[in-house]
């Protein structure tokens, strides 16, 4: 019976010995198998972007300039020249020359000299008219003389009216062995040339002496004033100059 007992004693402390290891392997699992830790999400938000679109660039506009007060543009000669620009004629000849409108003067009386009677006299345009003085210059670039435009080939146009040279004004002595009486007019006549210092006379007259043609070169310019009587409501804005050239062209100036 002894070894019977001590297989049994042996038996119940195998039994002891693998429960106390079962429960330390118990425990130590417990404590080895600790939580897992959250999961934590993070979200990340960029703040909104607010596009701004920048407005496109917008040209100044510039308005035209506005005609005077109670002046009506005339459309009837769009390409009319200005004062003092030069229309050329006779091109490709030998005498190849500039015509020129320079300036003008408006007023509604002039005095011109008497020579009879040795003092001044006042002209007085007509009721509803006024004068007009228009200054020229004639320059030929070639080399031989060149045609002269007549007094009588330059108009002034004015309100639709083609208006000729005022024939009352008393021009200086046309026969060539005549002495020379120069026309002189006191508000005018200390005025110069633009190409020479000589005073200002009669246009195609030169020293009282009627001419016929230019000369080559700037010093022989033919130059002087025409005198026409317009109407009163007459402005350099509606008033052209027009004149036939030697070479049948026509030029036309707007006087403002």
């Amino acid at each position: 019976m002894e070894p019977v007992k001590i297989f049994l004693a042996i038996c119940m402390l195998f039994m002891v010995f693998c429960a106390g290891c079962a429960n330390q392997g118990q425990t130590k699992a417990t404590e080895t198998q600790a939580p897992a830790a959250p999961v934590m999400t993070v979200i990340t938000s960029s703040p909104p972007v607010h596009t701004t679109t920048a407005p496109p660039l917008q040209t100044p506009v510039v308005p035209s300039p506005a005609a005077p007060a109670g002046v009506v543009p005339d459309t009837r000669y769009p390409n009319a020249l200005k004062l003092k620009s030069a229309f050329t004629f006779g091109n490709g000849t030998a005498w190849t020359s500039d015509a020129i409108v320079n300036r003008i003067w408006i007023n509604d009386t002039y005095r011109w000299y008497n020579p009879k009677e040795l003092q001044y006299d006042t002209r007085i345009a007509p009721a509803g008219k006024k004068y007009l003085f228009v200054f020229l210059s004639m320059v030929n670039h070639g080399t031989e003389r060149a045609p002269l435009p007549p007094m009588g080939n330059i108009y002034v146009i004015c309100d639709g009216a083609m208006i000729s040279p005022y024939s009352l004004h008393p021009l200086p002595k046309q026969d060539v062995d005549s002495t020379p009486r120069i026309a002189r007019v006191a508000e005018i006549e200390y005025s110069r040339k633009v190409y020479s210092s000589e005073l200002v006379e009669d246009y195609g007259y030169s020293h009282g002496q009627r001419l016929a043609y230019i000369n080559p070169g700037e010093s022989n310019a033919v130059e002087g004033y025409i005198i026409y009587e317009v109407p009163v409501s007459a402005t350099p804005e509606k008033t052209y100059v027009t004149m036939v050239l030697p070479d049948k062209n026509q030029a036309v100036w707007v006087l403002g």
